[in-house]
This record gives C-alpha cells, structure tokens and sequence, in this order.
C-alpha cells in the first residue's frame, strides 16, 4: 500500500521519535492541543500512536470514524478499550519488554533509599535535629524481607537488581511460576506479613483496583516500605497517604499516581515520599528503540504483513 495515510500523535513530542518517518505517513497536526485537533481532522486519523497514558476510550474512539489501527510505544495498553477496538476490527500493537530495565533501575533505586530511610535523614538535616556528632542508626540491607507483586518482565528485571545488595526476596502474582528464582508466597496478604518493603510491578487491570488497600499496609506495618512502578489504581491513594500523615506506615515511592498528572498540594505535607513522574520507562534510549517497533508494527499493518508485537 503506497496512498497517504492520516496519522496522529496523542502528544505533540511524539514526532521527535520518528525522525525518518515512512513517506506515505501524513501527519495529522493543527493549531491547539491534541483535542482541538481531533475535533477539527478527527475523521482523517487512520493510525494513532499511543504512550498508554491517555484514555482511548469508545468516546475517544468514536472521534475517529476511519481508525484502522493503535500502536502504543509503551508496553502498556490498559488505557485502551479492546471491546470497542475488537467490535471495529482495530488492531492494537504494543511495545513490550524494552523499558523493563528502566523501570527496575528506577523502582530499585526508589526501594533500597527507601530502605536506608533517605528521606528520613534528609529531613533530619533540614529540620535541624541533627545536634550531636553522632546521626541516628539504620538497618542493613542484608536479610531484609522485600516482596515483589507480579513478576513479569519489569518483577524480574527487579529482581536482578535488587539480588545483590543481599535481601530477602519473595513473590506472589496471580499465578505461580515454576521457573520462578525467588520463593513463591500463595496469597498477598501473606507476602506482606512477611515483608518489611513491597515492589509492585504487576499488569493492572480491572480486577486489581486498589490491590494494595488498607489492610495491605497495616500488615506491612509503621516500618513498611511500598514502591509502585505498575499504574496508580493498583494502590488505594487515599489510604496510603492517611497511613503515611498518621505515621502508621514507613515510606512510599510512587512513580505512577490516580489520577495524573498528580498536584503538589496532593503531596505536600505527606511525610517520607519519594515522588517521580511516571517516568520510570522515560528514557531517550527506551523510547526511540519502542518508536521504532511501533512504526515497524504500521507499516506491517499497512501492508498487510503479520504484526510484530500484536495486542488484538
């Protein structure tokens, strides 16, 4: 297939990953933001490229009356409706495993300063409590329990990272895996009895809407430690950050949030955080290698080859 085809980048930055995009791609583009935009060529788009975290949902979709195919250039495809995409015959492609290591290197990084109570010390300095030669103890790193949730692609890139600074590593997810390196733990509630910090690397969907509740970070306990790189519904915001303001429970890093953007009011009086901007998978490397499986993906698509990394 040579004729034009209407594409549309859901954030204007996304044109900087394709630098030699295919001649017969037509950029969908137009004064204002992404809405405006589709409200003015909406029925031009043919291809959408996606990042997984803006709603493409059957409202959203129903503004492209002749889209043929999503390709995310995230590994994420939770923000797509795949009903409404299957009930059109709209193919769906992803771009798995690539960011894997990103965001282990960063939930690794947010865990063991966590662990060694980082935010602690700082604070410690900046309030002006540090007035004898000596600052306060911590605990070792060694032997300390750490439990990952899901142990994908992302839970065991975590894994590698976290295996040499000695700690106690465990797991649950849904189903267990015989080829697992860590021991498996049956039930979460479990894992977090014996747990002192928590990873959450799993897929989120539906049935694991705010997975990490109350009772999850009472049985962690006023020493607990969370982490989450998966997507801010898997955790219950609100408990988490009454738990932390009431000292109920340790630290939490968090690089995804429900909803996002997150506010800094949101946050501002929360002891003990470690915020980042969903940017665990955000890196020049990762991105330009995940642009080009997804261009690769369209023009398969387009001319009628089999999809590299097909979601529907």
């Amino acid at each position: 297939m040579s004729e034009s085809v209407g594409v549309l980048a859901m954030h204007p930055q996304m044109h900087n990953l394709f630098p030699k995009p295919p001649r017969r791609w037509r950029w969908i583009t137009g004064e204002g933001d992404v809405n405006d935009i589709i409200d003015e060529h909406g029925s031009e788009v043919e291809v959408v490229l996606s990042a997984s975290i803006e709603k493409l949902d059957k409202d959203m979709l129903s503004r492209f009356p002749r889209l043929r195919m999503i390709a995310s250039i995230s590994a994420g495809f939770s923000n797509i409706d795949l009903e409404e995409c299957r009930s059109r015959d709209i193919a769906v492609t992803n771009a798995p495993g690539l960011n894997s290591g990103d965001v282990a290197d960063l939930a690794a990084t947010i865990l063991t300063s966590l662990l060694l109570r980082l935010p602690q010390s700082q604070s410690y300095i900046l309030n002006d409590q540090w007035v004898a030669p000596a600052g306060p103890l911590r605990h070792s790193l060694r032997n300390t329990p750490v439990g990952i949730v899901g142990l994908g692609s992302i839970g065991q890139e975590v894994v590698k990272r976290l295996t040499p600074f000695g700690l106690d590593l465990k797991w649950w997810g849904p189903r267990a895996k015989p080829d697992a390196v860590i021991p498996y733990i049956d039930t979460l509630e479990e894992l977090a009895d014996q747990c002192l910090g928590l990873v959450i690397c799993c897929r989120p969907d539906a049935s694991n809407r705010h997975l990490i509740n109350q009772n999850i970070l009472d049985r962690l306990g006023p020493d607990g430690v969370l982490v989450n790189v998966s997507r801010g519904s898997v955790v219950d915001e609100t408990a988490l950050i009454d738990a932390l303001k009431s000292r109920r429970f340790g630290a939490a890093g968090l690089d995804v949030f429900d909803p996002e953007p997150t506010s800094s009011d949101h946050w501002s009086d929360v002891p003990n955080v470690i915020l980042t901007p969903h940017q665990g998978g955000s890196t020049y490397e990762t991105l330009f290698a995940q642009a080009q499986v997804a261009q690769s993906n369209i023009e398969s698509f387009l001319d009628g080859k089999p999809l590299q990394t097909s979601v529907l």
